[in-house]
């Protein structure tokens, strides 16, 4: 996203010198938040012990077609994601839908060590993260195709703002959106976007998304059988009407650009659905992100689905409605929800805002 001069600065600083002086594991060094970590919000385990990690990745496997995608030579500083140990999570989105794969740095602790190294001090490293707005997200996204909260997302465009990893925008793009964008200021966590798509078998374009030509599909993960010749669990499958369920094939198609909230373009897209998690926490974030809505979103039909721990940053949370409010958008729904992810369980809060 937009640059921030935060107090984060000497954060960084502090957390990088803590960690040269740590001994047998980095985990048990104490570390400042940096306005996210929170007896109520917290990043997932990152170790295989708590039974979220599956696999390790690698950033660009020889025969990955993302080799050509122009994002992927994007660099911060020096740095690409190939220069990261990655792992792959899956996270489960509920009863009858599909898992989402997440491709993630293994240690967030790497990302903030490269940004100190670069003297990027106001950029966050928690993106690097799975946190638990992120995984109710994704859940509630899971519950709308559903039909619940709202209908399913067959032809709908999402935007997944300030995606960070992506999983609430993945979670879209597995449950029937007819397209996806990825929006952040980060290229690195960009880069994971994308690659979790690669490892779900989505569809990524390359530059203009409605140019099929230039669009990777996976046709192996998209439909495939197993042993017994029967459909794989890619499919999506939602509340049928008199049938109890039905099949959806995926064709979705996945894009992703760097964003800057403070240079919005005239010609900006807009989209039936915006997500966003974890984007309230610091105070000086709450105008520019409310005066996202209305560029973001389609006039009259668009749809904000916003995620926030329910005791981080309550004012914050009320001064964004109260501004939300005031481009014609309602809060229409409120709700908290119980996530429980990788041995952790936590409450998150969601809120809908619908154009008027």
């Amino acid at each position: 996203m937009a640059a921030r001069t935060t107090p984060r600065a000497a954060a960084l600083v502090a957390a990088r010198l803590l960690r040269g002086a740590a001994t047998a594991d980095a985990r048990h060094v104490p570390r400042p938040s940096c306005g996210r970590v929170t007896r109520a919000a917290r990043p997932f385990a990152s170790d295989s012990a708590r039974g979220a990690l599956v696999a390790r990745h690698r950033a660009l496997p020889a025969d990955s077609a993302l080799r050509a995608h122009p994002l992927m030579r994007q660099k911060t500083g020096r740095y690409s994601i190939d220069d990261f140990a990655l792992v792959v999570d899956e996270v489960r989105l509920g009863d009858g839908m599909p898992i989402a794969k997440i491709v993630r740095p293994e240690s967030e602790d790497a990302v903030l060590d490269m940004y100190v190294e670069l003297g990027l001090l106001d950029h966050d490293p928690y993106w690097a993260a799975l946190w638990p707005s992120s995984v109710a997200l994704a859940r509630g996204v899971a519950e709308r195709a559903q039909g619940e909260e709202g209908g399913d997302l067959r032809g709908k465009s999402v935007c997944d703002m300030g995606a960070g990893l992506g999983l609430a925008g993945i979670a879209a793009a597995l449950c029937g959106a007819e397209s996806v964008a990825f929006y952040d200021r980060e290229p690195l966590a960009l880069q994971c976007c994308l690659l979790s798509a690669e490892a779900n078998g989505l569809r990524v374009a390359f530059g203009n998304e409605t140019d099929l030509d230039g669009v990777y599909a996976d046709e192996e993960a998209v439909e495939d059988e197993d042993d017994d010749g029967n459909s794989s669990d890619d499919a999506v499958y939602v509340n049928g009407e008199s049938s109890g369920k039905k099949k959806i094939t995926n064709t979705c198609v996945v894009s992703a650009s760097v964003f800057d909230w403070n240079a919005v373009p005239l010609d900006q897209e807009r989209f039936d659905l915006t997500l966003a998690c974890d984007v309230l926490y610091e105070t000086h974030a709450v105008k520019p992100v409310a005066s996202l809505v209305p560029k973001l979103t389609k006039e009259k039909t668009g749809v904000w689905l916003v995620a926030d721990p329910p005791l981080r940053a309550p004012k914050n949370r009320a001064r964004f409605v109260e501004l939300v409010e005031a481009f014609d958008f309602s809060l229409a729904r409120t709700r908290e929800t119980t996530t429980t992810h990788g041995g952790s369980t936590d409450t998150v809060l969601l809120l809908e805002f619908e154009a008027k």
